[in-house]
C-alpha cells in the first residue's frame, strides 16, 4: 500500500452502550470494533457511512456529528477513519458479510472484549464528556524511507 485509505465507520449509542461488530477480516480480525469501511471513488464520507453501516449492520443511519478521526498503521494497513455518531432511522440489527457478530457493549464490557484501545479511548472521552472531535493515532509498525 502506498498512500493511506480513507475509512469511515458509524457509531451507534443505546444509553451508555455502543454498537460493535466483531470483525472477520483484518485489519483486527476477530476483536470487536466500530462498524464500518473504506471510501469508495467519488463517494461522500456521509454516503460511505450510510452504506457501510446498512452492509455490516443492516441498519438505515444518518451520520449527525464527527466524533473522531482514527489513523491506524497496522498489519500491512494505513487507514485515515472518520467517526460518526449515528441516528438509527430504521432496519433490525444484523451483522452482515464483513462480521461475525454485533452487539451494543458498555466500556466495562469493551475492557475485558478484543477492543482497540483507540476505540476504548475514543468512547471513554466521548462518555466523559468530550464533545471536540478527536485525533487518535494506533501505531504498531516502523515505516522505512523509500
Amino acid at each position: 500500500m502506498e498512500r493511506p485509505l480513507v475509512a469511515v465507520g458509524g457509531v451507534i449509542l443505546k444509553g451508555n452502550k455502543v454498537l460493535l461488530v466483531k470483525r472477520r477480516n483484518p485489519p483486527n480480525k476477530g476483536n470487536w470494533a466500530i462498524p464500518g469501511g473504506k471510501v469508495e471513488y467519488g463517494e461522500t464520507l456521509v454516503d460511505a457511512v450510510k452504506r457501510e453501516m446498512k452492509e455490516e449492520t443492516a441498519l438505515d443511519v444518518e451520520p449527525i456529528e464527527l466524533l473522531a478521526v482514527v489513523e491506524i498503521i497496522k498489519e500491512g494497513y494505513h487507514y485515515v477513519i472518520f467517526d460518526f455518531i449515528c441516528k438509527v432511522l430504521n432496519g433490525e440489527l444484523n451483522p452482515g458479510s464483513d462480521a461475525t457478530s454485533a452487539d451494543f457493549l458498555g466500556l466495562d464490557e469493551l475492557r475485558r472484549e478484543n477492543v482497540s484501545p483507540t476505540t476504548i479511548e475514543m468512547l471513554e472521552r466521548y462518555f466523559n464528556g468530550e464533545k471536540t472531535p478527536l485525533f487518535i493515532v494506533e501505531k504498531s509498525v516502523t515505516q522505512t524511507s523509500k
